[in-house]
């Protein structure tokens, strides 16, 4: 048995017996981790707020080798995000962001840049009312890239030239890039505004980013098309926690 100390933001929690629940979280030594917390039902708990989601802890758990589930001993709270979870719409995003992450991460593998993204995600959402929707779309963007799933949208997956002129991007229908010569007649077309702002994710934070772009409906649909399509491929169904501005 060993015992782990690491920082943890919690995605979401189940019910389990009487008084225990089952806590997922991220945590950034050891990836995606199911615990189970004793007597969190408990009025008294000795883990109290901390568990609420999105909250980020420091977490003391105990692991076995070949089980999936640790025991959870202690969770001190380091930052809550009460009043994001008690908004609507930051709530729906924050359970869409859980989902994915708890689809993506692989369990008890370290991947301290996805626990960084969905940290600083989390913080940016609280800073930045409003631009939920931007802030999802930048989100789902760098999930992939962290899979290793997003396209490279720099050159023709067909023939390898180099796509430096946008109005020639089009994605076919395995949603990889191609030129106007390769494109086919079903492809789809991906807008130079659209590319240049995928491009900047690149670049910015998602703080930054939010503050620096508002999208607009049309520019949120159209990226959402091709992530969510990404997406819906690589955990071979719809996220079920699909909200309506991320349709």
């Amino acid at each position: 048995m060993r015992l782990v100390t690491t920082d943890a933001i919690v995605l979401r929690t189940y019910n389990l017996a009487e008084s225990d629940r089952i806590v997922v979280c991220l945590t950034r030594s050891s990836g995606l981790v199911r615990a189970v917390a004793k007597g969190a039902r408990r009025m008294k708990s000795r883990f109290g707020a901390a568990l609420e989601p999105f909250t980020l802890i420091k977490l003391t758990f105990y692991e076995r080798e070949n089980r999936e589930l640790v025991a959870m001993s202690a969770a001190e709270i380091l930052q809550s995000h009460f009043d994001l979870i008690s908004d609507l719409e930051s709530a729906e995003v924050l359970a869409y962001m859980g989902e994915l992450v708890a689809e993506f991460a692989p369990p008890h593998e370290t991947d301290e840049l996805l626990f960084r993204m969905l940290t600083a995600c989390v913080e940016a959402l609280a800073q930045a009312k409003g631009r939920e929707r931007t802030l999802t779309r930048y989100f789902e963007i760098w999930l992939l890239r962290l899979a290793g799933l997003f396209p490279d949208l720099r050159s023709c997956a067909a023939c390898g030239i180099r796509l430096d002129a946008p109005s020639n991007l089009s994605l076919d229908s395995e949603l990889r890039p191609r030129c106007h010569k390769c494109s086919p007649g079903n492809a789809s077309l991906l807008s130079p505004e659209v590319l240049k702002i995928i491009q900047v994710t690149h670049q910015l934070s998602p703080a930054n980013f939010a503050e620096k772009h508002h999208l607009s409906e049309r520019q949120s649909a159209e990226i959402a098309d091709l992530t969510q399509r990404l997406i819906t491929r690589a955990i071979e169904r719809r996220p079920r926690t699909l909200v309506a501005f991320s349709r």
